[in-house]
């Protein structure tokens, strides 16, 4: 059976891309790695072709993790906390507001303070001080004594804050895994593996990773060889790594399998707080670190100050911990019902023929949720989302994209207008004066249709290879497994199977969701639609349907069978 080609979109609108398939090559790593040739054509669509590099992807090692001395400047920055602690200088790890930036904060503070540093931390907030270094914290910490400031998941871009800071007479190390810019900050030392020749490994560290890192060779430099306490920092990196959706490939695929095997057998009290809080009962998985324990860190952030996150990662009080977890928890339900009023706004205003972007502002739009809002704009329209909050005259925006648009770009062309601007080609934010957003609207708005083509807003879905219905069995379903945990540039496999009769088809749960059963005759294969029960009424029994899925294993009443994530699906005789 072979799939219908041609360009066709689906029930939902999306159209179907099938990787390009090389059965020479996945035979091939099929025999040698003794893996299904599906699962070998999955790995050469990651990249994944030679035999080590399969079985490092399939079996990760901690031990696999690189020197830490590879970053430039590991050991300088090393020596220079090392000294710090020799002359009782006190030190201040200075972080970020999102989870990223809280959990490599913990990491570091924790370690500064178990190697006998005198060590504090601070971490701006998010609408009085905005992202990175300023230079009245600068002021406040020298004031505070302090003579090293060691930065978590920022820094490279503060070059008139580290000039600040170098004439108080604070020496700054400067931790990141951003891209660096063209004029780097006169640091006394720079830890950022985007600085390291060529393609390594740890070049896509979060910066948690990159805090990790550190940790490692502060105990090396210090002359310490057990690894037990960087064992114990494993659940902290691997939630900072997934939560920052870096790629889940080389290092970052270690730190988040090592990552999730701690946090399920949790040993710190905040977290075993917060799991408790969040009401997780199952195997902790990368969707609850992103669905569940993110947004409850997140949200300390985003509407009040992180420190109570910092908080609840490092303390040892049990009643502390117990407290912090609720008041996360209570946190996270009110960001809920302010991101669903906004969402309920934007939505009202969007029109989705009339552009190719979803650019919007409203009077106290909460600037730490507006970009939840947006994701859900890109989600639902496929189109570019730009939120500007507009608060006291000043506009704190977030942009969100799709696939065909470098947002970052878009809006660099703007920087003249901006006081504030930082991102990546997916995700951007920014501040701007009430008075530029018209002239801002109207060039990002001119940008982003010159940039994309009808063609472009036309999601779709990437295809990993097409199965015959006699190859969806229980076996296949459980080796896929060893492609967990799944994140960015490492998603869920989606496969295809063309010309399946729909047998069964009924609403579950509240309606909103498919439960279907699809044979071709000999095989009848059982599936379950998330979110797809508004195509209730376009299917019908005993028609022929083409089906995109992840195949996963599911439990019921203690026994396991293969089923079908149905995520889109198509009839078979369309053009």
């Amino acid at each position: 059976m072979t799939m219908p080609t041609g360009r066709r979109t689906s029930l939902t609108g999306k159209i179907w891309q099938i990787s390009p398939q090389d059965t020479y090559s996945s035979q091939k790593i099929s025999k040698g790695s003794h893996i299904s040739p599906v699962l070998a054509q999955v790995l050469l669509n990651r990249g994944i072709c030679g035999a080590s590099e399969v079985d490092a992807f399939i079996s990760p090692k901690i031990s696999m993790l690189s020197n830490p001395y590879d970053i430039p400047d590991m050991e300088k920055a090393a020596i220079r906390v090392n000294a710090a602690k020799a002359k009782g200088e006190r030190v201040c790890v200075y972080g970020d507001y999102d989870v990223d930036g809280v959990t490599g904060t913990s990491i570091l503070l924790l370690t500064l303070k178990e190697l006998g540093v005198d060590a504090t931390y601070y971490i701006p907030h998010r609408y009085h001080e905005g992202y990175g270094m300023n230079n009245p914290a600068v002021k406040k910490l020298a004031e505070a004594g302090i003579r090293l400031i060691v930065t978590v998941d920022c820094g490279i871009s503060n070059f008139i804050e580290v000039e600040y800071a170098n004439s108080l007479g604070i020496d700054v190390i400067v931790t990141d895994h951003h891209n660096p810019p063209k004029k780097l900050p006169r640091a006394h030392a720079i830890v950022n593996p985007k600085m390291i020749d060529g393609g390594h490994r740890a070049r896509e560290l979060s910066g948690a990773g990159v805090a990790f890192k550190f940790a490692w060779g502060l105990y090396r430099t210090a002359g310490i060889q057990d690894s037990s306490n960087l064992m114990d920092l494993l659940d902290l990196v691997g939630l900072g790594t997934i939560a920052d959706i870096v790629p889940l490939l080389d290092e970052n695929r270690i730190l988040a399998v090592y990552g999730l095997k701690s946090l399920n057998n949790c040993r710190r009290l905040g977290l075993k707080k917060l799991i408790e809080a969040a009401g997780i009962k199952k195997r902790i998985s990368t969707s609850q670190v992103n669905f569940a324990l993110s947004p409850r860190i997140n949200s300390a952030g985003r509407l009040e100050h992180a420190s109570s996150a910092v908080e609840l990662l490092t303390t040892r009080d049990e009643i502390k911990a117990a407290n912090l977890s609720l008041e996360l928890n209570r946190l996270n339900t009110r960001r809920q019902g302010i991101g669903e009023q906004i969402q309920r706004e934007v939505f009202s205003q969007i029109d989705a023929t009339s552009s190719k972007s979803v650019i919007l502002c409203g009077n106290s739009w909460n600037p730490g949720v507006i970009g939840i809002v947006a994701s859900r704009v890109v989600d639902a329209f496929y189109r570019p989302a730009v939120l500007i909050g507009v608060n006291e005259g000043i506009g704190r925006g977030s942009a969100r994209s799709i696939d065909g648009l470098n947002i970052y770009e878009s809006l660099d062309g703007c920087r003249d207008l901006f006081t504030d601007f930082g991102g990546h080609k997916k995700a951007a934010g920014f501040e701007v004066p009430e008075d530029n957003i018209p002239q801002l609207i109207t060039r990002l708005r001119e940008s982003i249709d010159a940039s994309l083509s009808a063609e472009d807003l036309v999601p779709r879905l990437e295809i990993e290879s097409v199965l015959e219905p006699g190859q969806v069995t229980m076996a296949l379903a459980s080796e896929l497994e060893l492609l967990d945990p799944h994140g960015e540039e490492n998603p869920p496999p989606m496969f295809a199977t063309s010309g399946l009769k729909l047998i069964d088809l009924r609403r579950v749960g509240d309606g909103s969701h498919l439960k279907s059963r699809f044979t071709d005759g000999r095989v009848t294969l059982d599936s379950i639609g998330f979110s797809l029960g508004q195509l209730f009424s376009k299917l019908k029994v005993g028609e022929t349907y083409d089906l995109a899925y992840n195949l996963e294993v599911n439990e019921f009443n203690g026994l396991e069978s293969a089923q079908l994530n149905l995520v889109d699906i198509r009839e078979s005789n369309s053009l």
